[in-house]
């Protein structure tokens, strides 16, 4: 189909990096995790908020992800953890409601035993494999790259846009953001991973929602944004 916007948005896929959750013997040399078997500094302890002690959502062993994390090439460990009793509304920094921590190298931390209080999600060792499509912008994002107007006045058009033009769902490092409803008006940053419900851990967010995390290059800032059906 000869569209001009079609031919725009091939020259902007991204390859995202998906998470396999399980499902595969476990490798005692691998470090990336969701929701359990966290690496904790001994001096500083496991994370804690007005609430107590934080949930463990994912931690990521950078050198375990392909191509790793842009811009973090000096990163070692991300781990990100939420608040045991509610999530933070709109888009919230770093600190408020959750906690994502940088570790620039791996000596001294100790695998730690979740505390009792936020035990509830089931833990899964996690490989990173590199997708086989690209990520596209959702049809909100992609008219911030480019002119939908033609693809908009045709049913057919529309219809491959769809088709053709989508992204992974579930959780994932890079591409774009799988926005369930529309994506925020004022992104605070570039978009980095998101996070969603999954089955095997037992995680979820909202009605089978999803995290949204961006970075700020220039404050050296972490935000995030959720959505759900």
């Amino acid at each position: 189909m000869e569209i001009k916007a079609f031919h725009e948005l091939k020259q902007i896929g991204k390859t995202p990096v998906m998470a396999k959750i399980g499902g595969f013997r476990p490798d005692p040399t691998a470090h990336s995790w969701f929701a359990g078997h966290f690496f904790i500094h001994p001096a500083q302890g496991w994370p804690i908020d007005e609430d107590g002690a934080m949930i463990p959502i994912l931690q990521i062993h950078l050198p375990e992800v392909p191509g790793g994390l842009n811009g973090f090439n000096e990163c070692k460990l991300i781990q990100i953890f939420l608040n045991q009793k509610a999530l933070p509304m709109d888009i919230t920094k770093n600190g408020e409601g959750w906690k994502l921590i940088e570790y620039s190298t791996m000596d001294g931390l100790e695998v730690v035993e979740t505390p009792e209080e936020v035990r509830g999600l089931k833990p899964f060792q996690i490989q990173w494999k590199k997708s086989e499509q690209e990520d596209h912008p959702c049809w909100e994002e992609a008219w911030s790259y480019v002119d939908l107007s033609e693809v908009n006045e045709s049913d057919a058009a529309t219809e491959h846009f769809f088709d053709q033009y989508t992204n992974y769902s579930f959780t994932k490092i890079g591409g774009y953001g799988a926005y369930i409803q529309s994506p925020p008006h004022h992104q605070p940053g570039e978009f980095m991973l998101q996070i969603a419900s999954e089955e095997k851990p037992r995680f979820m967010i909202g009605d089978n929602g999803t995290m949204y995390f961006y970075y700020d290059k220039d404050t050296k800032e972490w935000f995030m944004h959720w959505d759900c059906f």
